[in-house]
């Protein structure tokens, strides 16, 4: 009885921190490796590091097919970049499947116009130690700034909060 009731003692603490958190983007500190190769929409590898701009702002989204919660998000992220052209959203899949596949995914869902680039590898998403999948990273100067662990959701306080830590 006493075992039960301290797990679920440990649940209720546990449980609306975790709900907190995952509305907002938290502090990063991580470097992007300058050698790592993914392959763009024409099955090509390029050098991601060197395809990002210094003075530009990026949000990057690591996404699959298979990821029910990417699917729900890969609309708020299509509305995202539509209407703030101060930052460049780049959705990267970690996906095994063809590209061709992926990309009629990403047309299907009407998504198709996001930058995409493919890590069917994993070697950008394993670099930067990431849990899962949809997990989106802001990126400011080369260096991702902040980290979104779970389902993005795009409306004035996630927006306000994306502004907050490029400014």
């Amino acid at each position: 009885m006493f075992t039960n009731l301290k797990y679920l003692v440990v649940i209720f603490i546990i449980f609306p921190f975790t709900c907190l958190s995952n509305g907002l983007f938290q502090d990063s500190q991580l470097q992007i490796e300058k050698n790592i190769k993914l392959k763009n929409t024409k099955d090509i590898k390029e050098n991601f590091y060197n395809n990002l701009k210094t003075n530009k702002n990026y949000i990057l989204n690591f996404w699959a097919t298979w990821c029910i919660p990417c699917k729900k998000e890969l609309p708020d992220l299509m509305k995202l970049q539509k209407e703030n052209k101060e930052f460049k959203i780049i959705i990267i899949s970690i996906d095994k499947k063809p590209i061709k596949e992926q990309l009629e995914y990403l047309k299907k869902y009407k998504v198709n116009k996001l930058t995409s680039y493919f890590d069917s590898e994993m070697a950008l998403f394993k670099s930067f130690q990431l849990r899962g999948v949809p997990t989106t990273l802001l990126v400011k100067q080369k260096f991702v700034i902040a980290k979104k662990e779970g389902i993005f959701k795009y409306n004035t306080k996630s927006l306000n909060n994306i502004i907050n830590f490029f400014n």
